[in-house]
């Protein structure tokens, strides 16, 4: 008998792109899909969905963020294999024959990444290297200009990938024994965190180049300052809990320093009048100040 599969979609605020998923999803995923449920999270979705009745809608009674919704949704799943996309990832090609054969072909697969694209059509897998603290400490755009044997060198890549939970698949068995997605981390990096536990209980993350969706990102509205905020709390809290980070005074002076440069660069930007320049150099500002009380206050 084979594994049964479920669909867990979150909404916030997006239910015209939510519907549009959910539709695609029921389409490329056919009779096999046992159910699909939305979790709205105290926002704009209907009471009920019209139509399939394998589609059900729970609304949060009060705003809980996407890692408790996700959580709140799980508590209701009863399938093996759950597929989980965001609001805006939509499917474009039939994946249960895919992902049902990736898991018969490993046992010891936890989770099964998708591949993304959006309107420049270019691919992309929903995955990523585990976290490295080089990169956080010294900035990701520094640090992916450096040449990749350098990089290799400095911090060796880790055996390991982080599936993003926009588009992926995952044993609802491996989800349990984790323990669920982190509530300690707000939005960003829970499923960063999620791989990593999987990987350290034994479970293996992988991708598939076969199933594709269409996932333009910023389903949700939110602010980039906001974004990037949230991306230092969350990545700090992340390498921190997983040992990671090296010694948080020596981290701390050298956030600081990071923030300090960055700041530096973006004021003589905002002289030259560059574009978005005040708006980046009012984010880097609030980081600096946040350095030393792990980004809480900015």
């Amino acid at each position: 008998m084979s594994p049964s599969i479920g669909i867990l979609v979150t909404n916030y605020k997006a239910w015209p792109v939510t519907e549009q998923t959910v539709l695609a999803a029921l389409q490329h995923g056919g009779e096999a899909v046992r159910r699909v449920l939305i979790v709205d999270d105290c926002s704009d979705a209907p009471e009920a969905w019209t139509g399939d009745a394998r589609v059900s809608i729970h609304r949060n009674a009060v705003n809980l963020g996407y890692v408790r919704s996700v959580n709140a949704g799980m508590a209701m799943m009863t399938e093996d294999i759950i597929v989980m996309l965001d609001c805006d990832a939509r499917p474009l090609t039939p994946f249960v024959e895919t992902v049902l054969a990736a898991f018969a072909a490993d046992e010891k697969l936890g989770a099964l990444a998708f591949t993304q694209t959006d309107d420049s059509q270019q691919l992309r897998p929903a995955c990523e290297p585990g976290p490295a603290a080089l990169d956080f400490l010294i900035g990701p755009s520094f640090w992916h200009h450096l040449p990749k044997r350098l990089r290799d060198s400095l911090s060796p890549p880790a055996d390991y990938l982080c599936l993003h939970s926009c588009c992926f698949a995952f044993r609802r068995v491996a989800y349990a024994q984790v323990g669920g997605f982190d509530e300690g981390f707000d939005f960003l990096d829970a499923d960063m965190d999620f791989s990593v536990c999987l990987n350290r209980a034994g479970w293996k993350t992988s991708f598939t180049r076969e199933v594709v969706c269409f996932h333009p990102g910023s389903g949700s509205p939110q602010s980039t300052a906001t974004r990037v905020i949230r991306l230092h709390r969350n990545r700090l809290r992340l390498l921190r809990k997983h040992g990671l980070m090296p010694a948080m005074p020596l981290s701390r002076v050298l956030l600081l320093a990071r923030h300090a440069v960055e700041t530096a660069v973006l004021l003589i930007a905002v002289l030259l009048r560059r574009p978005n320049a005040p708006d980046k150099l009012s984010c880097r500002l609030r980081l600096l100040g946040g350095v030393f009380n792990d980004y809480q206050t900015c």
